[in-house]
């Protein structure tokens, strides 16, 4: 990989491709301008509309576009096995439909968008010092400012978030040196020598110069992001935004969290007393958005999600507690059954240890607690029926970062009230086996004398070792580089998140100076900034990102980076794509002979599998 297959398309010929991570090919217009943003979009636009099968997402970003592909549906390939090889057929197809897109798609002219907005004062507390570093009066920077069409070179930093380029010379600013904790969504910045507007509340370092109240993103909405990539934007001065604009911007940020909607029961199954450091609610996760700056987030560790969704008879993807080194405290509202997978947080019901990987039947009124991690760092607990919280964007999952998902957006609090979907034939039926053992012995809580086996060979039990593939800048990484984190240990910094793991060890020197326009990013892309210090994209990490990617974690072992706590040691070894996918594929395999054990158990809850 690494260069196109030679399709002899005109536009095809200058594009390179590169392998990013095992489910995505980059394909990057290295000469692309400010002018051709668009061109990429329309391209994009093109693939999309094949519906191809095995094309999941595509994610346009300044000069690059990230296809998102599901190897699995990649039925072209024939007799093909290999994923090197299947990449090098999806790569010819895909640089082929590049030149059928340029004589139709690129003639389709591009949306206009005219936003209104305010400049100065509150809403622009930045517009005068922006106007004196340019040498402008504030009147002749706004006039200048809204004389210009912009283009959305790509949505990103949070979901709608549009970097609009077009940007004039003159008007262009330097990030704040402190960035501000908060600032409103509608906030039009200036960053460099791109402008762009803020689609949520959130911290940020742009030059604000004004604020338009006609929201970017709504989430509940039936088209939640008002701007894509190509899209022309030009901004209207106003003196002020009316109630109705303001009324319309507050309704449609919190219409989809006010009302928690539940097809199981009126009745909770557990309140939260204590939230724990971090318990959110999350499931598979939100794939399809990422062109709109959407993290596709979900479970940090995939199998341990699953796993507990198996044992409690839900789909494998429904909604789950995810509980990050400190678990949370929850009263029992009412009879379930439950289970336990991941980090090892010495679960307790009414004091009574509890035991993991299995289901559990817990009898309403009695405290469900969680301790910290002994191994590991993330715990998993489903429930019968799943966790029920609203919809957004296709899922549950907690984006604290965007606010959506989960509970208003945000990690559990304590008072919460979590509620369940129906459950299973086969989980109702566990749960009158597992009852009728408990009233029996009089105990509040009854398990099975079986447990799955745990994938997750947590933190803590020495320097895990972690696979990779080489990233696009791979060959700009001197050897030096490369001995270097193929052979140091490397340490997992507290600073870390769901975003990303924070990692200090030797310095990784690149050869190749040159700054690197924002292009898509995988959860396993290691990024290395300028220090030099590795950064290990995670689940929540967003769907583009500007450094260099000297290497990508491959997927089977992206549990196993989700269960890396700070302090924690790690070492990197080098696999080739094709070892990537058998390593995967092997784990799925494994993972099937588990799930049909666990199904035949849940199928025979009187037989042989009960103590």
């Amino acid at each position: 990989m690494g260069g196109n297959t030679g399709t002899g398309g005109r536009k095809a010929a200058r594009i390179k491709v590169s392998p990013l991570g095992e489910g995505a090919l980059l394909f990057d217009w290295p000469e692309a301008g400010n002018t051709e943003h668009a061109e990429i979009a329309a391209v994009a636009a093109h693939i999309r509309r094949l519906a191809l099968p095995w094309i999941k997402e595509l994610v346009p970003a300044y000069r690059t576009l990230a296809v998102h592909i599901d190897w699995h549906k990649f039925t072209e390939t024939g007799s093909l096995d290999g994923l090197s090889e299947r990449s090098r057929l999806a790569e010819s197809l895909l640089l082929a439909e590049v030149d059928r897109a340029q004589a139709d798609d690129l003639q389709e002219p591009a949306r206009q968008v005219r936003l209104p907005a305010k400049f100065g004062g509150k809403e622009g507390p930045d517009l005068a010092e922006c106007a004196e570093r340019s040498g402008l009066s504030e009147e002749a920077f706004v006039e200048r400012y809204c004389s210009m069409v912009y283009e959305v070179a790509m949505i990103g930093f949070a979901p709608g978030f549009p970097y609009l380029s077009g940007l004039p010379e003159l008007l262009a600013q330097p990030r704040r040196s402190s960035p501000r904790l908060q600032v409103p969504a509608g906030s039009v910045g200036i960053a460099g020598g791109q402008t762009g507007v803020y689609s949520v509340q959130s911290p940020g370092g742009w030059q604000l110069i004004g604020r338009t109240f006609v929201p970017v993103f709504r989430p509940a909405a039936e088209e939640p992001f008002l701007l894509g990539p190509g899209d022309r934007v030009s901004f209207v001065p106003v003196d002020c935004a009316s109630e109705c604009e303001q009324e319309e911007l507050r309704h449609d940020r919190l219409s989809g969290f006010e009302k928690v909607g539940h097809s199981g029961t009126t009745e909770s199954v557990l309140v939260v007393e204590k939230r724990g450091l971090l318990t959110t609610i999350q499931d598979g996760g939100r794939p399809g958005w990422q062109a709109y700056g959407v993290s596709v987030g979900g479970a940090m560790d995939p199998i341990s999600m699953r796993t507990a969704n198996s044992l409690v008879g839900n789909s494998e993807d429904a909604a789950v507690l995810e509980m990050t080194m400190i678990g949370a405290g929850f009263r029992v509202e009412r009879d379930t059954l439950a289970a336990i997978c991941g980090a090892d947080m010495e679960a307790r019901v009414d004091g009574s240890l509890l035991p993991m990987d299995r289901p559990v039947w817990l009898r309403a009124g009695t405290a469900l607690t969680f301790g910290r991690a002994r191994r590991g760092c993330r715990t998993y607990l489903a429930v019968a029926g799943g966790f029920e919280t609203p919809v957004v964007l296709g899922s549950r999952s907690t984006d604290a970062r965007a606010g959506i998902g989960g509970i208003e957006g945000r990690a559990l609090a304590a008072g919460d009230r979590l509620y369940a979907g129906d459950r299973s034939t086969e989980a109702e039926r566990w749960a009158q086996v597992l009852h009728r053992r408990a009233e029996k012995d009089g105990i509040p809580w009854a398990s099975v004398s079986w447990s799955s086996e745990s994938f997750v060979t947590a933190a803590g039990l020495g320097i895990m070792t972690l696979r990779v593939i080489a990233g696009s800048e791979w060959q700009e990484f001197s050897m030096e580089a490369h001995r270097t984190m193929l052979g140091e240990i490397y340490r997992v910094e507290a600073s870390s998140d769901r975003m990303g793991l924070r990692l200090t060890g030797p310095a990784l020197q690149r050869d190749r100076g040159t700054e690197l326009s924002s292009h898509g990013v995988v959860p396993g892309t290691v990024q290395v900034p300028p220090n030099g210090q590795p950064i290990v994209l995670a689940a929540g990490c967003q769907p583009t990102g500007g450094y260099p990617k000297i290497a990508h974690i491959i997927r089977a072992d992206l549990p196993l980076l989700a269960q890396c706590r700070p302090g924690d040691e790690l070492r990197f070894r080098l696999v080739d794509l094709s070892q990537a996918w058998e390593i995967r594929e092997q784990l799925e395999r494994d993972f099937a002979v588990l799930q049909a054990g666990i199904r035949l158990a849940l199928m025979d809850p009187e037989g042989a599998w009960m103590r």
